[in-house]
């Protein structure tokens, strides 16, 4: 069916593999490599105490809530230029902790190796982040992002599904530090050029970030917090009454959330307002099935399933977005803010959440959590396709559909010295909409849009949506 699959695939639709391109290969390789090390050898979210874990669990939330902070320092810092020396000086950096904490002598020298560890950890997302966003096209970021988000779950199935002939945490520390030198040896072949050519001078300007863009930085924020930090605390908690196969359905869960969301991109009309319902959807549902473990067990098998999918969709979608919008806009702003507010008031807030959660292991406490947290999700989803229906037709979602980002077609407009307004009225025109449907979808009034419509027909020189059709239609091809 896979195989069928891809051969119905147009050749410009991202979910096609042909659009991969041999000299990226270093790029998506440390991307799923080195991210799927992270999360599933160094991180609090996969962090349960059924787990075979590398570094412990409180080492973990050590290293995760450092890892967080760091990058966020390193991004408001660090030029595009840099991206080599940072992947390059912090991988160094990243195996001289790992030496350092394998040897320590007593806790708290391990302590120390794992906060040197997590700061260049930080260091190595940032030098990783710029290549993923600016030099790759959108088929490379899909496949790295779900690519990523499938090992981690493979990786960590594995390790669950051993939990009764697990190795000895020394053993699984050097099997974790191997697996990381394999990905971080992809930053030898980083290139200055293939990041700093997104920002070419002689290249024309990259359109405008409009201001309701940084609304996908809100719906960030809350998946960080409600699924990764809330729902993995409810998750450790349940896990612990439940027993370890709960954790093993969570992984099953997020599998086929990875798989989901590619046949969504490669089958679907407009997957980008699907997966935002499914997201939240499955988030929500899950955890309003963990409410009724006490009655019912096998409920518990049902929500870790279902927050597995939900949350595995939803880390492929925050990273997808950065990529597409940093890249559409050629916008450093937009990165920092991401990584700023994702990882500060997202993340870390994220983690103190789901540990205050799991540490107090209230049945009362963890039922309204997973109220509170339903009852929020449920408002995103409803929220969630008028607000991406908005950002679709004028800018960045209609691009995650398509291998490419294409502004050629901004720029085709921009020469008659059109409006954004006229541009877009014009745009929707080309689309084949009316001016009614037209007024719904920019909640503008008929009359406004006619006036729109009509100065931008002056400054063309036509006088008709024939005439418009005429002379773009290689725009309408597009």
């Amino acid at each position: 069916m896979a195989f069928r699959v891809l051969g119905l695939l147009k050749s410009n639709n991202v979910a096609n593999p042909k659009g991969l391109k041999k000299h990226n290969l270093p790029y998506i390789f440390i991307w799923i490599t080195y991210y799927a090390w992270v999360v599933a050898f160094a991180t609090w979210w996969t962090a349960s105490p059924l787990t075979v874990n590398a570094f412990g669990s409180h080492i973990r939330s050590v290293l995760h809530a450092v890892n967080l902070l760091s990058s966020a320092v390193f991004v408001v810092v660090a030029k595009k230029e840099w991206f080599v020396k940072m992947a390059r000086g912090g991988a160094v950096m990243i195996i001289a902790g790992m030496i350092l904490f394998l040897s320590a002598p007593s806790a708290p020298a391990q302590l120390v190796a794992a906060v040197v560890i997590g700061i260049f950890l930080g260091c190595v997302n940032i030098g990783i982040l710029m290549p993923f966003v600016f030099a790759l096209n959108n088929t490379e970021k899909l496949f790295s992002v779900v690519g990523s988000n499938l090992l981690i779950c493979l990786i960590s199935l594995i390790q669950n599904a051993g939990e009764g002939a697990r190795p000895h945490d020394r053993q699984n520390l050097i099997l974790s530090f191997v697996v990381l030198i394999v990905a971080l040896c992809a930053v030898a072949f980083f290139k200055k050029d293939s990041v700093t050519a997104a920002f070419d001078e002689n290249k024309p300007a990259a359109p405008t970030i409009p201001r309701r863009v940084y609304i996908t930085l809100v719906f960030n924020c809350a998946f960080a917090v409600l699924g990764k930090g809330i729902g993995t605390g409810i998750l450790n908690i349940t896990a612990e009454s439940a027993g370890n196969s709960v954790i093993i359905w969570y992984y099953i869960g997020g599998i086929s959330g990875c798989l989901i969301y590619y046949l969504l991109y490669a089958l679907a009309s407009k997957p980008l307002v699907l997966i935002g319902n499914i997201t939240f959807a499955f988030i929500a549902m899950g955890l309003l099935c963990n409410s009724f473990t006490g009655q019912e067990p096998g409920m518990a098998t049902l929500f870790g399933l279902l927050l597995g999918a939900g949350n595995a969709m939803g880390m492929i979608t925050m990273y997808y977005i950065i990529g597409v919008i940093g890249k559409k806009y050629s916008s450093m702003r937009y990165l920092k803010w991401s990584i700023v507010l994702i990882g500060l008031c997202g993340g870390v807030s994220g983690i103190a959440a789901g540990n205050i959660i799991h540490s107090v292991n209230n049945s009362v406490l963890t039922l309204a959590a997973s109220l509170a947290t339903v009852a929020v999700m449920l408002l995103f989803m409803v929220l969630a396709p008028l607000l991406v229906q908005e950002q679709y037709y004028g800018d960045w979602a209609r691009d995650s559909e398509m291998s490419e980002i294409d502004n050629d077609q901004l720029y085709l407009f921009r020469k008659y010295r059109l409006s954004k307004r006229e541009t877009e009225v014009c745009r929707l025109l080309l689309q084949g909409y009316t001016l009614r449907q037209i007024s719904a979808i920019l909640s503008i009034s008929y009359s406004t849009v006619n006036t729109y419509c009509t100065c931008a027909y002056r400054k063309l020189n036509i006088n008709s949506r024939a005439g418009l059709m005429i002379m773009f239609r290689d725009y309408i091809a597009k």
